[in-house]
Parts: structure tokens; sequence; C-alpha cells
């Protein structure tokens, strides 16, 4: 728990910066029977982050790292850039969790977060595409 612990006071504190009810991307790094990173969207991220720390805990699995993306501007672009990163994803790791679109099995953390990144920033700055 106190890994779990560490990784949801990183993200309190980045989020601290700029508001916590934000459209963002955020990749989350899951231990259990089968380890995983999460790549989803949410309008309150931090609300997510409980939810999922929640579910974790209900399946004897542990949140390892936690990064969440710079504000996105509303849900329309924060939609966009989820099925960006996701599509990213599918071409580094093309076996995603057969149940969701947004669990990668067996995959890096630092590349879904590179994902994640590369994606907002080509939905916030479109000339960059």
């Amino acid at each position: 728990m106190r890994v779990q612990g560490r990784a949801r006071e990183e993200v309190r504190a980045f989020l601290s910066e700029d508001g916590f009810r934000e459209h963002r991307l955020y990749v989350l790094e899951i231990a259990g029977s089968h380890p995983h990173i999460k790549i989803g969207y949410s309008s309150d991220p931090w609300g997510r982050l409980t939810q999922h720390i929640g579910e974790m805990n209900r399946w004897y699995h542990t949140l390892i790292r936690a990064h969440v993306s710079e504000p996105l501007s509303d849900k329309h672009s924060g939609r966009q850039a989820e099925d960006r990163a996701h599509s990213f994803m599918r071409r580094l790791y093309p076996v995603a969790a057969p149940s969701s679109r947004e669990t990668f099995m067996g995959t890096d953390f630092n590349a879904g977060t590179a994902c994640v990144d590369v994606a907002v920033s080509l939905t916030k700055y479109p000339a960059c595409a």
C-alpha cells in the first residue's frame, strides 16, 4: 500500500498545480496476477484515480505508478487524444486485454506515458500533426 500511496501523492501534487477537475488522459501501471497498464480519459482525474484504486484493491491489484497529462480544452479533445494514445499503444504492443481497449498487457509504463503525452500534444497543437 505504500507504493500505491506514493503514486497517488505524486498525482495529487501534480494536479494541485493546474486543478483537479480538468480534462486529462492518465496512465496507470497496475501490478497483480496479470500486470498491465491502463490508458484512459477523465474530466475528473483525481476522482477517477480514486475509483480505480478501489477497484484494484477489490481484485488484489496494486497501483505502482500513475501519470496524468497536461489539461485538454474539452471532452471532445480528451476523447480524441485518448483514441490517439490507444492507437499508438496498439502499434507498439498489438496485444490488448480482450475485455478492454484501455488495458495493455505486458507493456511498458514509459511507453504508455510517451503515447499519452504525444497524443495530447498532437490534439492540443494540430498544426504539428
